[in-house]
């Protein structure tokens, strides 16, 4: 089994399609084939913002993730725009139908790579947002020494040192391969 890892798909989100060059509908294709092509039975770690957030956007990317994802052992690690996150007073409610498309959803996961703890979370580091943006929900966010993360689609992996971005912006519009994000991650 092989291990990938994505953030960001805003599936059905306009305006972030926009930013990335594309009408929704491409934009989603787009997304979706990098997910179906992956081989089946390998596992998916999606660190967070599966959509823009409101409910129906929410029910569509669940729905669509379910369909094109099935083959694969998908994980979640929620970001802002997941109502499952714990950010959101509902959280606990919103739960059972993430689990209904994900083998596990939790807000970080801590992994071991090449002897050292490495961890999953939606955000970066607290202190970094968007360019130009103040850092937002650094209440929850890790302050640990190796971060693979999403939030602020960045255009390059590497966001810091010992911080990788897993977004679509810095991949090709596809899921990373562990081993491409460990080079990443352990690049002196």
């Amino acid at each position: 089994m092989d291990v990938w890892f994505t953030s960001d798909l805003h599936l059905g989100h306009k305006s972030v399609a926009r930013l990335r060059g594309m009408e929704v509908d491409q934009h989603d294709d787009r997304v979706l084939r990098g997910i179906r092509e992956l081989p089946a039975g390998d596992r998916l770690w999606i660190l967070g913002d599966l959509s823009r957030g409101a409910a129906e956007d929410e029910q569509r990317a669940l729905r669509l993730l379910k369909e094109h994802g099935g083959h694969l052992e998908m994980h979640l690690v929620p970001g802002n725009h997941d109502s499952c996150h714990p950010l959101h007073r509902s959280a606990f409610r919103m739960q059972p139908y993430f689990l209904e498309v994900f083998a596990s959803v939790q807000p970080f996961q801590k992994l071991r790579w090449r002897g050292r703890s490495v961890y999953l979370s939606h955000f970066p580091r607290p202190g970094m947002d968007h360019a130009d943006m103040e850092s937002r929900h650094d209440e929850v966010r890790l302050d640990v020494d190796l971060l693979v993360h999403g939030h602020l689609h960045s255009p390059q992996p590497r966001t810091g040192y010992g911080m990788v971005d897993v977004g679509q912006e810095a991949w090709g519009m596809r899921p990373a391969h562990q081993g491409e994000v460990e080079r990443e991650l352990f690049q002196a």
